[in-house]
């Protein structure tokens, strides 16, 4: 008897279960139809669309059930989709919801719209798109290798995941709000058309390459409350010619501007506890231990430095460099793809000399 009533209750609760997420389709679209909460979830189709605008509702067995999310790769590869109108009943949508839809150039977001997950747009033809002031959060390559021009981020946002906008190569101006603390790795890695860049006072981090191979970028103006700064931020950002690291930072990872060909001035603001820019020397070293850790192609190394770090001048376009008597370590890759200096002086005073420290 209680066999069977074990049975009799498994039975139920697959009933109910299959019964609070049933997958129809109505009107050529494919939801999931949640009955407990009368919630839709738009999640395929097998229609060959151009134009899609998705409604804010649908009925069903006599219930309307209100469209709340996209699902996960619910258009992904819809090569023939060139425009979306998403309702404001839509809160969310999903990982590769509309992922790699190349010829999608025109969306028009749900004012509801909350968050915008990893891939959601990746690889698409966007040109421009507006992100209402209620999403707080943009997913992990969100809009990567997108065709935007130009981006507005509201601030309501709070998070933007790394790789969010990696790739987008006609993107030239980009507004980051100022309720953003940090700017996660890659974020803007390879956005190559990126002329400018503002970086509002509320950032305390920017991490590793968050800025990468940015080689159109002219002027970056690093905050006074940012506290680190990852490794590669701003490598590759070929038009730089001058920076300036404010008192406040207390961390900086490697090989931060590498490949930076026409950056010809850096500076350590005055009153920084941890790193200095002595003597006018054009690099960055920690005062501590009197290791040079970031150069440029004007870089003079001080006589009070003991040791020059791993990828110190990695890709550096420095043509000479006189390497003083106190200097006893020579890190990894210190000089590595320093394919144009032709004049190096080692004093005899340097005891080590890192891995591939000259390597071409």
């Amino acid at each position: 008897m209680n066999k069977l009533k074990e049975s009799l209750l498994l039975t139920l609760t697959l009933t109910m279960s299959v019964t609070s997420y049933a997958q129809t389709e109505i009107g050529g679209l494919c939801y999931n139809l949640n009955s407990a909460t009368k919630e839709a979830e738009l999640v395929s189709t097998e229609l060959c669309l151009e134009k899609l605008i998705i409604p804010s509702s649908v009925f069903y067995d006599g219930d309307t059930y209100s469209v709340t999310s996209i699902g996960y790769n619910a258009f992904k590869d819809c090569s023939s989709l060139e425009s979306v109108t998403i309702p404001n009943s839509v809160t969310n949508i999903e990982q590769y919801a509309f992922d790699n839809c190349y010829n999608l150039n025109s969306v028009t977001l749900s004012n509801s719209l909350t968050s915008i997950e990893n891939f959601a747009f990746s690889n698409c033809g966007i040109t421009s798109i507006t992100i209402p002031n209620s999403v707080t959060r943009i997913g992990y390559g969100a809009f990567y290798s997108c065709s935007l021009r130009c981006v507005e981020i509201p601030n309501s946002v709070t998070q933007i995941e790394s790789r969010a906008f990696e790739h987008c190569d006609y993107l030239t101006s980009v507004t980051i709000p100022n309720t953003l603390t940090k700017i996660a790795d890659e974020t803007f890695k390879d956005c190559t058309g990126l002329t400018s860049i503002t970086i509002p006072s509320s950032v305390t981090m920017i991490d590793n390459s968050a800025f990468y191979n940015c080689s159109s970028l002219t002027s970056v103006t690093i905050p006074d409350y940012v506290l680190s700064i990852g490794s590669e931020a701003f490598a590759g950002c070929e038009k730089l010619t001058s920076i300036t690291i404010p008192k406040s930072v207390s961390n900086i990872g490697t090989n931060l501007f590498g490949g930076c060909i026409n950056l010809t001035s850096i500076e350590v603001e005055s009153g920084n506890a941890k790193y200095d820019s002595r003597d006018n020397c054009n690099a960055i070293i920690e005062t501590a231990t009197n290791t040079i850790i970031t150069s440029c192609k004007n870089t003079i190394i001080p006589n009070t430095v003991t040791s020059i770090a791993d990828k110190a001048f990695y890709c550096s376009d420095v043509i000479s460099i006189t390497i003083p008597n106190s200097v006893t370590n020579i890190g990894n890759e210190a000089f590595a793809y320093c394919n144009n200096l032709t004049s190096i002086t080692i004093p005899g005073s340097v005891a080590s000399i890192g891995d591939k420290a000259f390597f071409r």
